[in-house]
């Protein structure tokens, strides 16, 4: 009686297997990527042609100017790193440091004081955390991904009375060779 039991019991783990295994061809077969004849499989979509042509960096923004009507930030690109990978750096570049990790969560890597000129879009988004809102110290307090446009990140980069904004990093996306993002970087 063991044997039948245990021969029913193998039996069906047999049709088990072999049914997951069907269910998992005809998934692979019946995704388009991967059925003869599609031609979505061919051709990227407009979301990953977008990105093909899109760049993410940090950077200082060293300066800014107007050339030909056009905009362009003059940036040095730096290695951003934070929590676990930043701890890893800043250990290895620090052997003799005596703490545990990156100070703040985060360390900056600028190997490179190289600098290059980036073209900025006339419709950049632009996202700030900490600027002089009123010309008083009071007013230069952290409101995350702040909002504002590309003309008043202008006037704010070149007011430093209050606050310099340059010594921040900034993620910087480029899209089709033209900034189309800035993210100011707060740093403690």
């Amino acid at each position: 009686m063991k044997n039948a039991t245990k021969q029913w019991k193998l039996g069906m783990i047999g049709a088990v297997v072999a049914l997951l295994g069907m269910i998992v061809l005809t998934t692979y077969l019946l995704t388009p990527a991967n059925a003869q004849g599609s031609t979505d499989a061919q051709q990227p979509s407009a979301k990953e042609a977008q990105v093909a042509n899109s760049e993410m960096f940090t950077a200082y923004v060293e300066g800014m100017h107007i050339e030909d009507g056009k905009l362009f930030m003059t940036v040095d690109k730096i290695g951003w790193y934070q929590g676990e990978e930043a701890d890893a750096i800043f250990a290895q570049r620090n052997p003799e440091a005596g703490i545990d990790g990156a100070p703040d969560g985060y360390y900056i890597v600028n190997d490179s004081k190289e600098q290059e000129q980036v073209e900025v879009s006339a419709n950049a988004e632009v996202l700030m955390q900490l600027y002089d809102r009123d010309g008083t110290m009071q007013g230069a307090d952290i409101q995350w991904n702040e909002p504002v446009t590309l003309s008043k990140f202008e006037s704010l980069y070149e007011n430093t009375r209050i606050l310099d904004l340059s010594v921040f990093p900034y993620h910087l996306t480029v899209q089709d060779g033209k900034v189309t993002k800035i993210v100011q970087q707060y740093i403690p």
